[in-house]
């Protein structure tokens, strides 16, 4: 088991990106030494914020001793964070919750990243990559303000599927209409072993999960929850998931997670 480490440090930078999303980035040597894709941070803002519960994030990238975190504006906590500047200090606990599974080399890899899900796979996404497999990203956005992450998977030679619910870039539609499109003429594609990784909105996690039984194409997807401790002692995250006996269990997002296999989870 990875060693955990909670570590008071200070903002690098906190930028504003797209509407209602900032990448921030501070210096956590320990944290950015022992992560693995897919985990992810428990962040204490500065307790001048009046906030008592951390906040959960999945680490987008690590880049020497420092790890960034892309994070949508949803509630108190994330607006205050949004407001934290350069030097204020927080608080990192991490890293937690397990990882995606990289045993089986895929051929290509597809990631499929709906709103500001897209931040649980870019790590995954530059690890693939330096590795030379090869990339399928999938991004879906409500509108073009809103697309997160097309010029970093452009930096490290992803091929790039966009789709916005308006139409204001790339195609109108949902981000698993560019995920059929590809699967239904695999030959053409290029699709000799190909591994789903997925996150985004519960809505777009269970239809992606229905393709992808459909298809029989492994997939793992990287869930998203409320979490009070992120150490599975309060149990306040956990989803249903099919049991080796046929039956059915709860697991927790924050420790058997985040990343599950697609056909364990009971939506």
């Amino acid at each position: 088991m990875l060693q955990k480490f909670d570590t008071a440090t200070k903002i690098i930078s906190n930028e504003q990106i797209a509407t209602n999303h900032f990448l921030l980035r501070c210096k956590c040597p320990k944290i950015a030494a022992q992560s693995k894709p897919g985990q992810f941070i428990h962040v204490l803002i500065d307790k001048g914020s009046n906030l008592l519960l951390r906040r959960p994030f999945t680490i987008y990238s690590i880049k020497d001793d420092e790890i960034s975190m892309l994070y949508q504006i949803i509630g108190k906590g994330t607006k205050i964070l949004s407001t934290c500047q350069q030097d204020q200090q927080i608080n990192v606990l991490g890293p937690l919750g397990n990882c995606f599974d990289l045993s089986v080399e895929p051929d290509p890899a597809i990631v499929v990243g709906g709103g500001a899900g897209i931040a649980s796979l870019m790590l995954l996404a530059t690890a693939l990559r330096l590795n030379g497999i090869r990339l399928i990203a999938m991004i879906g956005a409500m509108s073009s303000d809103r697309l997160l992450s097309v010029k970093d998977l452009e930096e490290i030679g992803a091929e790039i599927h966009i789709t916005t619910d308006d139409g204001s870039f790339g195609n109108q539609g949902f981000v698993t209409d560019s995920l059929l499109a590809v699967l239904e003429k695999p030959t053409k594609n290029g699709l000799r072993n190909p591994i789903i990784f997925t996150c985004g909105p519960s809505g777009m996690l269970q239809a992606v999960t229905k393709i992808v039984v459909d298809y029989e194409i492994p997939c793992q997807v990287a869930m998203e929850n409320e979490m009070g401790c992120a150490l599975g002692v309060c149990l306040g995250c956990v989803c249903k998931v099919r049991s080796p006996n046929a039956g059915f269990e709860f697991q927790r997002v924050c420790s058997e997670g985040p990343v599950f296999n697609a056909k364990d989870i009971i939506w």
